[in-house]
């Protein structure tokens, strides 16, 4: 099934180790794909306000674009609808659906695991967002959430 999510994130990983760590889901003897997603949590937050800063908008609509695109909602809404579900490694001990938690964590996980797969790369990680549909067209079209301030 691999090949199928490498193909849906525009990513096909060298280190085999990488994505098997990021679809495993974390129990009560295994971290799991944890560590992973601690660091694709930064580098989702890295790529949005990176973009963010080079265009120059508000401080506001990065604050916004995060909420947006890096909340666990977004995540699990976006997994869901690729239907990473069936992807994940699921803990033997519980019998149920993927919890929304494990699907945002996973997500991160994937793109922590494309970052350091990927040598760092910092287009790779953003086509794979693209594909995942996490990174936005134009971060100006986000309004401020708060008062009516001009970039």
């Amino acid at each position: 099934m691999e090949p199928e999510l490498e193909s849906l994130i525009g990513y096909q990983f060298h280190d085999r180790s990488l994505i098997e760590e990021a679809l495993e889901e974390a129990g009560p003897q295994t971290e799991g794909n944890e560590r992973l997603a601690l660091l694709g949590d930064k580098v989702l937050s890295l790529m949005l306000l990176h973009r963010w800063y080079m265009e120059g908008n508000t401080t506001e609509q990065g604050t916004n674009l995060l909420q947006i695109y890096a909340s666990n909602k977004q995540l699990t809404s976006r997994a869901r609808a690729l239907d990473f579900p069936k992807f994940i490694t699921q803990r033997l001990d519980l019998k149920r659906s993927v919890p929304d938690h494990t699907l945002a964590t996973t997500l991160k996980a994937i793109l922590g695991a494309v970052w350091l797969d990927s040598e760092e790369s910092v287009r790779k990680v953003k086509n794979s967002m693209e594909n995942i549909g996490l990174y936005p067209p134009e971060i100006s079209l986000y309004p401020p959430k708060f008062g009516n301030q001009k970039r």
